[in-house]
């Protein structure tokens, strides 16, 4: 079996994930979590390379992570990811066009960027031109060289950089095969960016990112209640958002999540409008369910309010369910703690297995 460990640099911290992979089995071998210094990393980009390298050479130092076949996520405003449709070619003659058929779709330079794909479907115009939809990935090039000056600072060496949306639906779709298969959301609300990612049969349709996260409620918490950081932190947690309607009341805590509230619904509806867009662009499909993920979904109350007011079932992310788990020196309530921050690092860990 094949060891691979998928590296996530997330907003406060960074997450790592040993996984051996297999034909009959993936099996989840460690677990690694480090703190980062508030504004190391901003909206997904890496702001201090340096806190950045350091939080992440202790991780490999401490918990004794494998240095090669590492495979690391990126997030960020700074990339575009556009269903385009192009003439049928071979995968090898496509990635050589992609430059020139992709140039007119992306908001990013093609001289500017990295780019990939991932091949949708095949169609025929009624023409008779054989034609192919795939999902087009831009991703400015010094995002990439700063990850990778990073992993070469912290000695570890990256075997690729996937999109951390890609990431999150090997490991929580990414075991679905087969057509006929409904359209699924994943919602990721991290610090400081929400990532939407809707998919069939553990393939990515439609990627967004949102420029907003748990972040944001602490903020409007330590300024609505002028309270600290940490305060405003402590209390976010602990009162959540209302489930249905406004909150009644007068006192602190009424207030506290009256604020929580007009941020998760602010977020709510740019989460609706990017699945409503989707639909509206595909025809008259609508996504069944959607899965939660993210540090800020652990935010109380948060899925079952956006559940109610999209009218779609909700529930949390469960990869344990899909994966095996080996002694990773966790216990059964750490496991289920970390369920919601876990699913990026497996499934860059599952890359090029699903």
């Amino acid at each position: 079996m094949a060891v691979t460990v998928g590296l996530d640099i997330g907003g406060n911290a960074v997450r790592a994930a040993v996984v051996d992979t297999g034909k009959s089995s993936r099996v989840v071998r460690r677990y690694a979590e480090m703190p980062l210094p508030a504004g190391a990393v901003s909206g997904g980009e890496i702001v201090d390379e340096g806190a950045v390298s350091e939080a992440v050479a202790a991780m490999w130092k401490s918990h004794k992570l494998p240095r090669r076949r590492v495979v690391v996520g990126t997030a960020n405003q700074r990339l575009a990811v556009r269903q385009v449709d192009v003439p049928q070619m071979g995968r090898e003659e496509l990635a050589e066009a992609l430059p020139f058929q992709v140039q007119d779709s992306i908001p990013i330079s093609v001289d500017e960027a990295v780019l990939d794909f991932v091949p949708l479907e095949q169609f025929v115009t009624p023409e008779g031109e054989p034609m192919e939809s795939i999902l087009a990935v831009a991703v400015h090039r010094d995002i990439i060289d700063s990850v990778l000056r990073v992993m070469e600072t912290a000695k570890v060496t990256p075997t690729a950089v996937d999109l951390q949306a890609f990431a999150l639906v090997r490991s929580i779709f990414g075991l679905e095969s087969g057509v006929g298969r409904p359209l699924q959301a994943i919602v990721d609300v991290g610090a400081s960016i929400t990532q939407v990612v809707i998919a069939r049969a553990g393939t990515a349709h439609f990627v967004r990112l949102l420029p907003r996260g748990g972040d944001d409620f602490t903020a409007a918490l330590r300024d609505g209640l002028d309270l600290d950081a940490a305060s405003a932190e402590d209390l976010k947690r602990t009162v959540g958002v209302e489930p249905t309607g406004l909150p009644d009341g007068d006192d602190d805590i009424a207030r506290a999540r009256l604020i929580l509230t007009e941020q998760a619904d602010s977020l709510i509806d740019e989460l609706r409008g990017s699945v409503n867009y989707f639909e509206t662009s595909s025809g008259e499909e609508r996504v069944e369910r959607v899965v939660v993920a993210g540090n800020a979904a652990r935010l109380p109350h948060l899925a079952n309010r956006l559940g109610r007011s999209i009218g779609v079932g909700v529930e949390p992310a469960r990869v344990f369910d899909l994966v095996e788990v080996g002694k990773i020196g966790l216990s059964d309530d750490e496991i289920l703690d970390a369920q919601p921050v876990i699913p990026t690092a497996i499934g860059l860990a599952l890359w090029g297995e699903l």
